[in-house]
């Protein structure tokens, strides 16, 4: 019987420290790219308009650096749209890691400070790769951000 219960036993989730350190640095890459002043601005509004959008409404994607020191920064994004009182929009905190190239979402709106694991189950029920899922959220958030975005303009009415 005790071979029985041994063979349904789930192995430890770990840590693919690799993904995770390779998507944290295309994460860097992407938000340099749509941020190429960053050590000169605190506040980005840059406007998002896919040309074969059907929704006729403004779209933003906000940008504050809350802090700076030499080796991170540390910024909120928001996604902000005329028809986003439907349903919650976006927000993250992002810090990003200068010295090794890398950025990674350290909170989202909806939870708390993230883990690099979590036990399964939980009594908030996150999901053991929480963190690496929030990292790759982040990823398709810039990817549908990075060729829509216009110029560097401040929101107009």
């Amino acid at each position: 019987m005790d071979v029985m219960k041994i063979h349904f036993l789930k192995p430890d989730y770990r840590v693919n420290l690799i993904r995770l350190q390779q998507l944290c640095e295309r994460n860097y890459l992407r938000l340099t790219r749509l941020l190429p002043e960053l050590s000169e601005r605190a506040h980005f509004t840059l406007p998002v308009k896919h040309r074969n959008s059907l929704n006729n409404g403004k779209e933003w994607l906000v940008i504050d650096v809350m802090e700076r020191s030499p080796f991170t920064t540390l910024l909120k994004l928001q996604m902000e749209a005329d028809w986003g009182r439907l349903f919650k929009m976006p927000e993250a905190e992002v810090r990003l890691y200068h010295d090794v190239r890398m950025a990674e979402i350290v909170s989202r709106k909806t939870s708390q400070i993230l883990q690099p694991r979590y036990n399964y189950p939980n009594r908030k029920m996150h999901q053991p790769d929480e963190k690496e899922q929030h990292n790759q959220f982040l990823a398709q958030w810039l990817d549908y951000a990075l060729p829509a975005c216009q110029t560097y303009t401040e929101k107009t009415g």
